[in-house]
């Protein structure tokens, strides 16, 4: 792969770690900038004129614009470890919601959505694949994935989040007062929207596996399966009891791993602790990724609910500084562990990697 000479063995590593095994050492993705200096994350923004409607609207909707940034980003970065040279289609956070009808806003910065439903109670629910917009994500991704074969990869969209998308769709607040005022209306209006949910993430599957070696990946995770695979998640859910959560978001999670092959869950920071029983429960869920949420305590203050998912089987992806690898490393199980990280340099990097190399262990 042009962007990383060494994809094959990460490759590897990263199919060893879906199995549950350790080819030479734990799964580790530290991503660097090769000039100690430019931006080097996945979502790093271009140049956009915020004051010029158009302009707006090409630097979001423009394929070949997109391409050109992703380009210029991933030649300036070193991708060390499991580091994966990505380009992801960023078309807003649980943006399946726009298949529904979501009215979406595109600023310099991101995209965001307005609420269009009154009442989930009256609402007919229409899957709409002539959608402008998601017109336009399949040319994006289409034109992506041709340009990227043997020389990156191409992650899905960030369609993560059914109840997500029904507080885009509805309203936060009044999603959450639905659990209480309409909960069957609620849980259809769930089931119906999976059902775009499966078929979009079908077609975008279709649309990158040839890029993808056949496989999936998600882009801000730096992940890598050999087959079906996406992001799931409920933010919204730390909001939630743990009685509400099984009752709305698990059947959710359900029907999302009837397609997933290789399932994900984004565990937003310490206040889903709560729920994590009822997601050890899930036989089908495989991974379960930890973000550090800004403003909470580091990875390694959470060992304790770290140490419990990979007691029940599950592998778990940690986001952290790089200062917490030697205690996250001492106190969890290298088999089925992938640290997620970053430097300031290449030197830095490749520091981290030996570490993680030499501290490997079941």
């Amino acid at each position: 792969m042009y962007y990383k000479e060494d994809w094959d063995k990460a490759r590897e590593r990263l199919k060893a770690l879906w199995d549950m095994e350790i080819l030479d050492r734990c799964c580790v993705s530290v991503a660097a900038p090769r000039d100690g200096k430019t931006n080097i994350h996945i979502f790093a923004q271009g140049e956009c004129n915020s004051e010029d409607p158009k302009d707006v609207e090409d630097y979001w909707m423009n394929p070949e614009r997109i391409w050109k940034r992703n380009i210029d980003r991933l030649e300036k970065c070193y991708f060390g470890g499991e580091a994966l040279p990505l380009v992801m289609p960023d078309f807003g956070t649980s943006g399946h919601c726009v298949y529904y009808g979501a009215q979406y806003m595109l600023r310099a910065d991101t995209i965001w959505f307005s609420p269009v439903i009154e009442d989930l109670e009256t609402h007919t629910w229409n899957y709409d694949r002539e959608n402008p917009f998601y017109r336009r994500q399949r040319e994006i991704v289409r034109y992506l994935a041709e340009k990227g074969r043997g020389n990156y990869l191409v992650s899905m969209p960030d369609n993560c989040g059914t109840l997500d998308a029904i507080g885009h769709l509805h309203g936060s607040s009044e999603t959450l007062m639905d659990m209480y005022d309409c909960p069957e209306a609620l849980s259809a209006s769930v089931e119906e929207i999976n059902k775009g949910w499966t078929d979009a993430a079908e077609t975008f599957y279709q649309l990158t596996k040839e890029c993808n070696e056949g496989g999936s990946c998600v882009g801000w995770m730096d992940t890598w399966a050999p087959g079906r695979s996406a992001q799931m998640q409920c933010d919204m859910s730390v909001m939630f009891s743990p009685d509400r959560y099984r009752e709305f978001a698990i059947p959710e999670l359900k029907k999302q791993m009837e397609w997933e092959e290789y399932p994900i869950y984004h565990f937003d920071g310490k206040e889903q602790i709560s729920h994590l029983d009822h997601l050890l429960a899930l036989d089908s869920l495989m991974m379960i990724q930890w973000t550090n949420v800004d403003g909470q305590e580091s990875p390694a203050h959470f060992i304790p609910a770290l140490k419990r998912m990979q007691e029940a089987g599950k592998r778990i992806l940690v986001m952290t500084p790089a200062c917490d690898i030697p205690a996250l490393m001492e106190n969890l199980s290298s088999k089925g562990l992938y640290l997620h990280t970053y430097a300031e340099s290449v030197d830095e990097a490749d520091q981290i990697i030996r570490y993680v190399e030499k501290h490997t262990h079941e």
